[in-house]
This record gives structure tokens, sequence and C-alpha cells, in this order.
């Protein structure tokens, strides 16, 4: 009988006789029910009708976790006050949540109208051990009022804050630093002491993440008050910044401190 000849038993198979060594490889298989019952026989399968090997197990390997942060927070170098004006807002909690894994405490000038909005994040602010303290009650420009119009806009803000289960503000930031006599007799009146910044990021403006935490670190020294928002519409901005800005602090040896 030739090395390999062929019979078809039906339109859709076909039979070959092969004696060639390399029979094991050629991918045929042994004939069965219907087929020639000679030795040497077997059926050819067209590849794409070839039964497919089952796929194996998928093997997922564990998920990448991004390092914990750093808490380390020597002050070799000095203290630098972090600081967060006219919320609290939609971005509190996520600056808060930065600010947690960091073990780090800042201070948080709120506007009155928002405390008494969200008094649940007067609360959470304070819970974490930062500070809660006074900005005003809508932001106005305080020089343009009158001395009993200054006194409504801190008293009422300093009563919202308390009403939301925080202590009583003792530090108070005027909005755009905008102050003169008048507002800061009111400020002392209501036992509050006026305060300003030293650095002022510009984050409202809409500027980078990176050009925010630049700002910070390439003006950072002891005694700073760093000026940032967590009550403006671009402060997700301000979110992203926040990680570089404290890891670049404590590279440089400043640390993150409430005010004295």
């Amino acid at each position: 009988m030739p090395e390999r000849s062929s019979w078809t038993t039906s339109p859709s198979r076909t039979w070959i006789y092969d004696r060639s060594p390399t029979l094991s490889r050629t991918g045929l298989r042994a004939p069965r029910h219907g087929r020639p019952r000679a030795a040497g026989w077997q059926e050819l399968v067209p590849e794409r009708t070839r039964p497919r090997a089952p796929p194996k197990p998928a093997t997922s390997s564990p998920p990448r976790c991004s390092p914990p942060a750093s808490t380390a927070n020597r002050c070799e170098r000095g203290r630098v006050e972090l600081t967060f004006d006219d919320g609290p807002d939609v971005y509190t909690p996520q600056i808060l949540e930065v600010l947690r894994a960091h073990d780090v405490r800042a201070v948080f000038y709120v506007t009155g109208e928002k405390a008494a909005a969200r008094p649940d994040l007067v609360r959470a602010i304070a819970a974490d051990g930062h500070r809660v303290e006074n900005h005003s009650w809508n932001h106005p420009y305080l020089t343009d009022l009158s001395a009993a119009q200054v006194r409504e806009q801190l008293a009422n803000t300093s009563a919202a804050v308390a009403d939301a289960g925080a202590p009583l503000p003792t530090l108070f930031r005027p909005p755009f630093g905008a102050t003169d006599a008048t507002v800061e007799a009111q400020a002392r009146a209501l036992g509050m002491r006026v305060v300003r910044w030293t650095i002022d990021t510009h984050d409202w403006r809409g500027r980078r993440p990176d050009e925010i935490a630049a700002t910070v670190l390439t003006r950072a020294e002891p005694g700073a008050v760093v000026l940032m928002h967590d009550g403006v519409a671009r402060s997700a901005a301000t979110v992203r910044a926040l990680p570089t800005i404290i890891r670049g602090l404590r590279n440089r040896g400043f640390c993150t401190a409430l005010p004295g």
C-alpha cells in the first residue's frame, strides 16, 4: 500500500492511511464509529473543527499597593503650618483623608455660612485633631463694613462653629487679608487673634498641582504659614498637590504643626 492514501465516506468525513512515522504529529485522530477498521486509517480533522484545549485557569497576581504614607514629622529645620480657607465644602473630606494618611494636623478657617450648612464636616475636622477657626460669615471685605457689621460677621461665625460641636475659635483670618483697626478691635473683643499667611499658593486661580506644590516647597522656611483652599471650585488641584507638599516639607527637614 502507498505511504499515504485517502477515502471519503461522506461529504464531510475523509479518512487517510498513513504509515509514515510522523503520524502522531499530523493532528489526526484514530477512527471511530462508521469508519474503516484497517490499522493505519485515520480521520482527517480540518483545523477549524479540531477541539481546542480548555483555557488555563486565570491566575491573578496580588494587587500592587502604594507604599503607606510616611508619618515621620521631624522638626530639624522648623515648623510649617498648613491652612485651608473657605470651607467646609465638597473637597474637605478628601483633604482630611490626605492629612489623616500622613498624620498631619492643619488649620481650617471656615465661613459661618458653610459651617452652619455642613456642621457634620466641622465636627469631622475637629475630630481629626485639626483647628477650626473663623473666616467671617460670607467672605466680605470687612474694611468696607461698620464696626457692628464686622462684629456680626465674626460673632455669628464663631457661634456656628461652636453649635457644630467644635471649640470656639480663637483665631480669625480676614477675607482677602483685608483688615484695619476696627476689624482687629472686633476680633479681640470676641477673644480672637488676627492672623494671615506667609505663602499664598494661589490655588484658587486654577493652578496645576505641581505649581501649587512648587510654590510651597521653594518658599518654605521656619514659621511659614501656607494658604490653601478647601472651599473653592478648583480645590481638586489642592487635593492632588497636598501629598507632594507634605512629603517635600518633611524631606527638607520641616515639620507640619499647628499654631502655638
